[in-house]
C-alpha cells in the first residue's frame, strides 16, 4: 500500500495542515509496517497516559484539600446572614463537587481502566479495528471494513496562548458496515457512524490522522483502478 496524497477536497484547510505537518519517518515506518505485516498496531500511550492520571489526580488531591480545610458552613448559604454571596458560595461549592467526581473518574480511569483495558487500534489491508483486552482474550471496540469508510476527517479547535489547538480524529462509516460495543460513542448521521478515534494512542494526533487519510485514499484509490480494469 502505498503513500497516496488524499484529495484535498474531503478535508478543510485546518486538517490539510495537520496532515502536511505529519511526521514523515513515522508515517514511513508505519507504511513499511502495514506492507510488511499486513496491519499496523496502534497502542494506547504509557506516557500520555501516565500524565493524564497524574493531572486528574493533582485535581482530586486539590479539591478535596480544599473541602477538608474550608469549614461546613463555607458552602451553606444558611449559614450566618450573607445574602448572595452565600448562595454563590455554595454554587461554587457544587461546582467543586462535579469537578471531584469528573476528575475522580479520570483519574481512575487512566490509573486502573486503561493499563487493563490497553486500549489499541488495528489499521490492517481489511479496514480498522479498535480493540481492548479482557480476562480470556479480547473484545471489540470499533470495526469497520475499508469499504464502508465513507470519509476519514476530523475536528480542529484552535485556542489561545498557552493552550494548544486540539484536533480530534474521526471515521465517518456506513451504519450497516459498523460493529462496535453498544456503550461506545458514535454520532448517527442517518445511514453513516460518526466514531471518534482514541485520542490516547502513541504518536502525534496529526500522525495518526495522516496515517488513516493516506490509507484510505490508497484502498479508494485501488478499488477504483480495479473498476477502470474491469
Amino acid at each position: 500500500m502505498k503513500m497516496t496524497p488524499p484529495r484535498d477536497s474531503e478535508l478543510s484547510p485546518d486538517l490539510q495542515k495537520e496532515v502536511a505537518k505529519a511526521n514523515p519517518k513515522r508515517l514511513h515506518r508505519w507504511f513499511d509496517e502495514l506492507e510488511r505485516e499486513g496491519r499496523v498496531v496502534l497502542r494506547t500511550s504509557f506516557l500520555r497516559t501516565a500524565v493524564y492520571a497524574l493531572g486528574a489526580w493533582v485535581f482530586v488531591i486539590f479539591i478535596t484539600a480544599g473541602f477538608i480545610v474550608l469549614p461546613v458552613s463555607t458552602w451553606n448559604p444558611f449559614a450566618g446572614d450573607r445574602g448572595i454571596s452565600g448562595w454563590m458560595q455554595a454554587g461554587m461549592g457544587l461546582l467543586f463537587v462535579a469537578g471531584l467526581i469528573l476528575f475522580g473518574f479520570g483519574a481512575l480511569l487512566w490509573t486502573f481502566v486503561f493499563p487493563v483495558v490497553r486500549p489499541r487500534m488495528i489499521v490492517s489491508r481489511w479496514g480498522i479495528e479498535s480493540i481492548g483486552s479482557k480476562p480470556g482474550g479480547v473484545f471489540t471496540l470499533f470495526a469497520v471494513a475499508w469499504a464502508d469508510v465513507v470519509q476519514v476527517g476530523g475536528e480542529f479547535t484552535p485556542t489561545r496562548w498557552p493552550f494548544p489547538p486540539v484536533l480530534q480524529v474521526m471515521l465517518t462509516a456506513r451504519a450497516d458496515g459498523v460493529r462496535r460495543a453498544r456503550w461506545v460513542r458514535s454520532r448517527a448521521q442517518g445511514s453513516t457512524v460518526v466514531h471518534g478515534v482514541n485520542g490516547m494512542l502513541r504518536g502525534r494526533r496529526r500522525d495518526v490522522l495522516a496515517f488513516l487519510v493516506h490509507a484510505h485514499a490508497a484502498v479508494r484509490d485501488a478499488a477504483e483502478s480495479d473498476d477502470d480494469r474491469g
